[in-house]
């Protein structure tokens, strides 16, 4: 990539003993590091650019090129978008912000020293830093399963090859095959996405011939989000195709065998499944845990004013890493909590007094094209927590029309948010 800078380039001239030293006192512009450029990371770099030119040396610091947007890709395995419309490759959002990108995979941060170091052996130095790592997946949390059964169980749940395998599996499976999901406890990512992943499912079968297939969601929860929601909609339209099954029925998960594709819960056994999907545990990504940035949630604690950790005063968390109280891990979320984050970081560096914090989530969850359903909410710091002052959710008796004005919204949100962040689709 162009506009990406080699490590000699960026790191060049810069002497591990001077690292600790405030950008102040080296008469420099002050150093932000942002690892990850999903929507937290990357909408926190628009932010950030937005403010005072070129007061702030910003990185932005990514293993990939480009962003995958996992957030659309049920509507991909529906057979309603490709792959190509959710890739968006970082060029832009480096050219309109002029900040540097150095892509890399982020090992650990040391907040006493203020460096990250990168897998190659990269030593990054900055005066403040925000991390979005997203999540990371616990491959023990479903007994017999792991990360070498992922590859014939998969999650799809984070990486563009990972959900390339689910894509293939959903298009081989043949008409009257099952298809097994275990959803993951929470919290979780998107909560509602596993069953909006089952209805994109049994849409796509539907739609190529496939009607006689099952789809069993076998589930470690007695409720889930937009449950009622969901649960009309199937019966409208997938009837007979799709069961959920909690576990005071299911009477939990036994054992899987990725070898035979079986899964054994205690009230039965579904063998020779046409495909299993797995989406396991999670916490946050593998940077925040290596770094000591995780309390015993497995989440990072923050400060809900700012998204500064608890656990290290130069560090800032947002997305799906961070603990953020009754706020959803949701792109929405992550797009809204960059605006406290940025605020947060010029008022540590630069001295600019931050406004007050607001935090607002919305998810869209579709049903079947055309039939689209919402949670949204606010959130703010009330007696010093993170408290959500304000919320809704479509209702069952809502009109079509409404439906599909939800979906056009959905898109519209998307777009826009993609092209303000990164720029237009179109990629691999």
């Amino acid at each position: 990539m162009a506009a990406a800078l080699s490590r000699r380039a960026l790191l060049g001239g810069l002497a591990l003993g001077g690292l600790a030293l405030p950008a102040v006192a080296r008469g420099a512009r002050p150093r932000v590091a942002i690892v990850g450029a999903g929507f937290g990371g990357a909408a926190l770099a628009q932010e950030l650019s937005a403010g005072p030119g070129g007061a702030l040396d910003i990185v932005l610091v990514d293993p990939e090129p480009g962003y995958f947007a996992l957030c659309r890709s049920n509507l991909v395995l529906g057979g309603l978008a490709t792959p190509q419309s959710i890739w968006f490759s970082f060029e832009a959002l480096v050219h309109r912000t002029g900040m540097r990108l150095l892509q890399g995979r982020a090992e650990r941060i040391d907040p006493e020293s203020r460096t990250i170091r990168l897998e190659d052996g990269t030593v990054l130095p900055f005066d403040a830093a925000a991390l979005a790592p997203g999540i990371g997946l616990d491959y023990a949390s479903v007994p017999g399963w792991g990360r070498a059964a992922s590859e014939r169980m998969p999650h799809g749940w984070i990486g563009r090859a990972q959900f390339d395998l689910l894509d293939r599996q959903l298009a081989a499976v043949p008409d009257g095959g099952t298809i097994v999901i275990l959803p993951p406890p929470d919290p979780s990512r998107c909560p509602p996405a596993p069953y909006e992943r089952a209805s994109m499912m049994a849409h796509r079968l539907l739609t190529t011939g496939r009607g006689n297939c099952r789809i069993v969601i076998l589930d470690c929860k007695e409720r889930f989000a937009k449950m009622a929601l969901f649960l009309d909609g199937w019966e409208q339209h997938h009837p007979g195709m799709i069961e959920w099954l909690p576990p005071s029925i299911h009477e939990g998960i036994e054992e899987v065998d990725p070898a035979t594709l079986t899964v054994r819960a205690g009230f039965g056994v579904y063998r020779d499944c046409a495909l299993v999907n797995v989406i396991p545990g999670q916490t946050a990504g593998a940077l925040a845990r290596h770094s000591g940035l995780t309390d015993r949630s497995g989440f990072c604690p923050v400060r809900p004013a700012d998204m500064n950790s608890t656990l290290a005063p130069d560090l800032y968390v947002l997305g799906d890493a961070a603990q953020a109280g009754p706020m959803p891990k949701s792109a929405s979320a992550a797009v809204s909590q960059s605006v406290a984050v940025a605020a947060g970081l010029r008022a540590r560096l630069l001295g600019v007094p931050p406004a007050a914090t607001a935090y607002a989530s919305r998810c869209w969850s579709l049903l079947s094209p055309g039939d689209s359903v919402t949670t949204e909410g606010g959130y703010a710091v009330v007696d010093g927590a993170m408290s959500e002052v304000e919320s809704a959710v479509s209702a069952l008796s809502e009109p079509p029309a409404r439906r599909r004005q939800n979906a056009r919204e959905a898109e519209l949100w998307f777009q826009a948010t993609m092209a303000r962040l990164v720029g237009p689709a179109g990629g691999p």
